[in-house]
C-alpha cells in the first residue's frame, strides 16, 4: 500500500488495489450507470449523441464497449469495428470469428511449443 495523489481529482489517498481514490471510484461507478441507463432506453443513438447527452466523452462511451461493459446500441452500428479484421461489432474488441481464429492460433502455439520443448529436451 502506498499514498498518493489521486490523479482525476487530486486527493491524497492510499492506493491498495485502484489508481483512483474511493470518491472517484464512485463518481465513476455513476457516470457508467448513466450511460449505461441511456443507451439502454435510447438504443437509436450514436456513440457522439450519447456523449452529449450523458456529458461523458466519446473515448470514454467507446472504453465502456470495448471492456464489454455495455453493448453498442442499433445507433452505433459501425462505429465500433473488431480491432483484427475491421467489420462492425457491438461489443468488446473483436467480431466472434476473429476471436474464434486467434483463440486456434494461440492453442496451435501451445501445441507447438509443447511439442518442441519435448524434441530438444535432454536427458
Amino acid at each position: 500500500m502506498e499514498a498518493m495523489n489521486c490523479p482525476r481529482c487530486g486527493k491524497i489517498f492510499v492506493r491498495v488495489f485502484e489508481s483512483i481514490c474511493d470518491a472517484c471510484i464512485k463518481k465513476e461507478g455513476e457516470v457508467f450507470e448513466s450511460v449505461r441507463e441511456y443507451v439502454k432506453d435510447n438504443p437509436g443513438k450514436t456513440v457522439k449523441e450519447v456523449s452529449e447527452a450523458c456529458e461523458v466523452s466519446v473515448k470514454r462511451i467507446l472504453t465502456y464497449i470495448r471492456d464489454g461493459r455495455i453493448e453498442a446500441s442499433s445507433g452505433m452500428h459501425g462505429e465500433i469495428a473488431c480491432s483484427k479484421c475491421g467489420k462492425p461489432i457491438s461489443i468488446g474488441r473483436m467480431c466472434e470469428k476473429c476471436i474464434l481464429e486467434t483463440n486456434f492460433e494461440v492453442q496451435e502455439m501451445k501445441d507447438a511449443s509443447k511439442v518442441k520443448g519435448k524434441i530438444h529436451t535432454k536427458r
